[in-house]
């Protein structure tokens, strides 16, 4: 019996520090540090949603990165992170989700799809 119960509290205690591990955050990078211009928001309509309601495509806040952590102001402000391969992830204050890859060139190309509306993000890094 108690070779049993050993077994049985090793199993809870590692199922126990899973949800620690798993909450661990993410490796920060500063390899892509910076200030990127906004270069374009393009706005179109899904096919799937010909009668949607988009908003008019147009200018892009700049957007911040230091050490990993992505801000961007303007009329929505944008806070995300980016990866050490380049995938970035931005939310604004109303939970939507932008997804984006930084290209070796400096050039971050982002989407967001929802509403029936497909917007396409371009940033450029600043030269230092």
């Amino acid at each position: 019996m108690f070779g049993r119960t050993k077994v049985l509290l090793t199993i809870a205690l590692s199922a126990a520090a899973l949800p620690v591990a798993a909450q661990a955050p993410a490796p920060t990078t500063s390899a892509f540090d910076g200030t990127y211009a906004g270069i374009s928001r393009e706005v179109s309509k899904s096919p799937t949603a010909p009668r949607a309601k988009c908003p008019p495509s147009g200018a892009l806040a700049p957007l911040t990165i230091k050490n990993g952590v992505v801000v961007a102001s303007g009329t929505a402000a944008w806070e995300g992170t980016v990866s050490p391969q380049g995938v970035l992830i931005l939310r604004n204050e109303r939970a939507l989700r932008v997804d984006g890859q930084i290209d070796p060139q400096g050039t971050i190309r982002a989407q967001y799809g929802g509403t029936g509306c497909i917007t396409t993000f371009v940033w450029q890094k600043k030269s230092k």
